[in-house]
């Protein structure tokens, strides 16, 4: 790009202040490109600030001693979830009332974007263009009830005395109070009143309305972290945490609008991988649905496992299980599927194509079985001379033992320097950076598979370390 160019032209500018403000507060619509009546930006201006009134109720009662905290929460959660339900069955009413109309085409698009007619303060139009309402009932009454959760929690995690015992500043208080309330009425007004277009995104369509669930999950995080310091005293990580998390909760309005905390779906599967592999030693998934059964079936495995009494069981039962979960179990589904395809029709040819033919032999099955018993004795031994034996640092299989720990490490490291970027960050200097020079790639190249080579010995190296240090344990 040349550097005359300006990054943002008119048009482009003139769609990011319309786009910006929006994304920030929620979804409120305060610059149109067009000429809109003074009302419509009032209405918005009050259907935003319409949590904080609610929940402002709840606040006085409390600071003036008539009602104690949990009573407080109750109270504008109940106040919010009437006005949500208020709100939704006014956009359904509007959405039934109005009548359809064919709009003339023109062929100026981009003059006719967003163009609206309002006829009066209270309109069919002016209710449809303020509040969109949701696709579906479940999601009108999910949605509703979620409101007032987040506007009762949320007032119980704003109140003054609250922030002031934690900090002991009456400035700060004004502060946090002040802004926590802005970032509650954007997820509030992105919830039930009109969503915001929200800059980190997963899917490419919100068929399932999951969108305006994102910001209520971060606020419902904020608070679990504070009713925790509330019924959990004397934790001095909690509360320092608590008190980093109040600071941060001002600021969630723009690490929304700036695209840096993900979308709930894709929250949710990557934190479900992340258990998957590091919590439930399995690997990760090509699609979602296979990690979704793979990650309920490890779930399921280590609960069942709690449950069984004897201690020999739940190490053949773990062993087993980790063993058949490791293979590729959808590749033998398809192969035995396959297999049955075959048996019905009679004929290979008319089964499958003749590049997915494949079947699963007796010797692969036996070798299957065998590695399986040899595991499951593995284990039992493990677990039997585990109970009877003391290791000291000085015997034979505690020095294996860091020798196969100084292994690992330089198995790690060989392998980064293999990579083209070492720690996901750096450039491999190793690395050849360029192709066309054919003798300096060849050198790398040569330096790359003496490296590699060093690898495969170590590695097999350490496989053998490992049964000698078995050998010696038993």
């Amino acid at each position: 790009m040349s550097p005359d160019v300006p990054l943002l032209n008119d048009y482009k500018k003139d769609f990011f202040l319309k786009r910006f403000p929006q994304t920030v507060l929620g979804g409120p619509r305060l610059k149109l490109g067009y000429y809109a009546p003074p009302y419509i930006y009032v209405n918005q201006i009050i259907l935003f600030l319409m949590p904080c009134a609610l929940g402002g109720i709840g606040t006085l009662l409390y600071q003036l001693g008539i009602l104690e905290d949990y009573y407080t929460a109750a109270l504008s959660g109940g106040l919010m979830l009437f006005t949500a339900f208020v709100i939704q069955f006014t956009s359904l009413y509007a959405r039934n009332k109005s009548v359809m109309v064919e709009r003339i085409l023109t062929t100026d698009i981009l003059a006719e974007e967003d163009e609206h007619e309002f006829t009066s303060c209270a309109g069919a139009e002016t209710i449809k263009f303020l509040i969109p309402g949701k696709k579906y009932i479940a999601n009108t009454v999910f949605h509703s009830v979620l409101a007032g959760l987040v506007c009762g929690l949320g007032t119980w995690y704003l109140l003054p005395k609250r922030i002031t015992l934690l900090y002991g500043s009456a400035g700060g208080t004004i502060v946090l109070v002040f802004f926590g309330w802005i970032t509650l009425c954007t997820g509030e007004y992105s919830l039930i009143v009109n969503t915001a277009i929200e800059t980190a995104t997963f899917q490419t369509q919100d068929t399932y309305e999951i969108t305006p669930l994102m910001r209520p999950l971060y606020i419902f995080f904020f608070v679990s972290v504070d009713l925790a310091h509330r019924f959990m005293v004397n934790v001095p990580a909690l509360e320092q945490m608590n008190q980093i998390l109040h600071i941060l909760f001002i600021f969630l309005p723009f690490l929304w609008a700036l695209g840096t905390l993900p979308p709930p779906d894709a929250l949710f599967l990557w934190a479900m991988e992340q258990v998957l592999e590091f919590g439930l030693g399995g690997s990760s998934m090509s699609t979602h649905p296979r990690l979704l059964i793979m990650f309920i079936v490890s779930v399921g495995t280590a609960i069942t496992s709690y449950f069984i009494p004897s201690t020999v069981g739940v190490v053949l039962f773990m062993t087993g299980l980790g063993f058949l979960l490791s293979l590729n179990l959808s590749e033998m589904g398809f192969i035995f599927k396959c297999s049955i395809t075959r048996h019905r029709v009679g004929t290979k040819s008319k089964a499958l194509p003749s590049g997915s033919e494949k079947q699963l032999t007796w010797k692969e099955c036996l070798f299957y079985i065998m590695i399986l018993v040899l595991a499951l004795l593995e284990s039992i031994l493990l677990h039997h001379f585990a109970c009877c034996s003391q290791i000291s640092k000085n015997s034979p299989q505690a020095i294996v033992g860091y020798i196969l720990m100084v292994l690992l490490i330089t198995l790690w490291i060989l392998r980064e320097i293999q990579s083209v970027y070492i720690f996901g960050i750096f450039r491999n200097p190793f690395y050849p950076k360029d192709v066309q020079t054919v003798t300096l790639f060849l050198e790398k190249q040569a330096r790359l598979m003496k490296i590699g080579v060093v690898r495969r010995i170590l590695l097999n190296l350490g496989r053998k370390v490992k049964s000698t240090n078995l050998v010696l344990y038993l």
